[in-house]
């Protein structure tokens, strides 16, 4: 066997990686059991607020859900959550884009 890095190497997919570890830590989540919720945010979550989204989650997928919470100042504000599949980008700057094309869009 060549292995996965050598074989995407290869086939000049090494672009890839990110994407296939970003599946296997995925299905080795689901494997044990776990769901993890990413959550970035502008600024850190308070413990309150991360309670509340946890709570939200948790109905919503009706599994116990651990919460991973990433910092990114170029969302300017809001915040985009990633479980599983499932993203939802309630982000400003998500905002800002589609307000723009919008506008572009139209003229």
């Amino acid at each position: 066997g060549k292995g996965l890095i050598n074989l995407l190497v290869d086939k000049k997919r090494i672009s890839l990686l990110n994407e296939v570890a970003a599946q296997y830590i995925r299905l080795h989540e689901e494997y044990k059991g776990e769901r993890v919720a990413y959550v970035t945010t502008a600024v850190p979550m308070s413990s309150s607020l991360e309670k509340k989204l946890l709570n939200q989650v948790e109905k919503i997928t009706g599994e116990k859900v651990t919460l991973e919470n990433k910092v990114d100042a170029d969302i300017l504000g809001g915040f985009v959550l990633r479980v599983g599949d499932l993203q939802y980008n309630a982000s400003i700057a998500n905002k800002l884009d589609k307000i723009k094309r919008e506008f572009t869009n139209s003229i």
